[in-house]
C-alpha cells in the first residue's frame, strides 16, 4: 500500500510523463509545507527534472517556499504546447541569473545587496503557469500546490534589463494581449512589495528543502501582474512598459 507522499509523487510524475491532469480531490492532502517540498524534490528526482532554475515565494504564514523550474527555456517568439483541456496563466516577472553559487549559511543571513551581487543579469521572464492538476484554481492547499512546483509550466526568457528595475517598481505597466485582444493592462505591482523578498527568504531558508542555489540557475522573483488567465490558445504579446516586450504562441 503506497504512502500518501507516494501517490502523490506517483500520479505527478505520470502526469508530466503524459501530459495529463489529475483531479485535484483525489489526491491527499500532505501535512505540512515542509512535507509538501520534500514530495516536489522527490517528483523532480523520479521524474528526472533538472534544476536549472527556481519560482520564489512566500506562503501566508510567512514561509518561505519555492518550485523548480526545470527548463528548457524558451526564447521570445517560441510555441507553449500545454495539455488538453489545461488552464493556462500568464504572469510578468522579474528574472535573475546567478553567477555564482549562495549556499545556505544559517545564523549568517544574506542581505538584499550581498544576494543581488551573486547575480550577474537581470531580464522579463514570463512565466506559463500549467498546473497537472485540474481545476485548481482557489481549490488547493498549499501543501499539495508545492508538490506541482506551484504550477510552474514554462518559462520565456525575455530581454535584458537594468538590475535597477528591481529597486523601484514605479511607472511600469503590465500588458498582455491573446490574438491583438487586450486580457491585461494594469500597473506593475508585486505582491510582496519588493520583487527580491521572497528570494531573500528563500536565500535565507533554514534548511535545504528542493536543492542548492547554484551558479548559472534562474531565479524568478514572482509575478508583476497576478495569474492572468488566458481565455484560449494563440499569440500572445506580453509587455513590461516601457522596458521590453515578449511574444509567444500558446498552442
Amino acid at each position: 500500500m503506497p504512502t500518501a507522499a507516494e501517490t502523490i509523487r506517483d500520479a505527478l510524475i505520470t502526469a508530466r510523463r503524459d501530459r495529463s491532469l489529475i483531479e485535484t480531490a483525489s489526491l491527499p492532502v500532505p501535512a505540512s509545507l515542509a512535507e509538501g517540498l520534500a514530495i516536489a524534490r522527490a517528483v523532480n528526482r523520479g521524474a528526472g527534472l533538472e534544476d536549472l532554475g527556481w519560482k520564489v515565494g512566500i506562503a501566508e504564514d510567512g514561509t518561505p517556499i519555492a518550485g523548480l523550474m526545470p527548463g528548457p527555456w524558451l526564447a521570445p517568439g517560441a510555441v507553449y504546447e500545454g495539455a488538453t483541456d489545461a488552464e493556462i496563466r500568464i504572469e510578468i516577472e522579474l528574472g535573475l541569473r546567478l553567477s555564482r553559487d549562495v549556499p545556505l549559511r544559517p545564523g549568517q543571513p544574506y542581505s538584499r545587496a550581498e544576494l543581488l551581487s551573486c547575480c550577474d543579469k537581470a531580464f522579463l521572464g514570463i512565466e506559463i503557469v500549467e498546473s497537472r492538476l485540474a481545476n485548481w484554481a482557489g481549490h488547493v492547499a498549499m501543501p499539495l500546490w508545492l508538490t506541482d512546483a506551484m504550477g510552474h509550466g514554462g518559462y520565456v526568457v525575455g530581454p535584458e534589463l537594468d538590475m535597477k528595475v528591481l529597486d523601484d517598481l514605479a511607472g511600469l505597466g503590465c500588458f498582455i494581449s491573446l490574438d491583438g485582444a487586450t486580457i491585461y493592462d494594469q500597473p506593475a505591482v508585486h505582491g510582496n512589495g519588493d520583487p527580491m523578498t521572497p528570494f531573500l527568504a528563500w536565500a535565507n531558508r533554514k534548511e535545504e528543502g528542493l536543492g542548492p542555489l547554484r551558479a548559472g540557475q534562474l531565479v524568478t522573483t514572482g509575478s508583476l501582474c497576478g495569474g492572468v488567465l488566458s481565455p484560449g490558445k494563440g499569440e500572445v504579446v506580453t509587455r513590461l512598459s516601457p522596458l521590453a516586450s515578449v511574444a509567444f504562441t500558446l498552442r
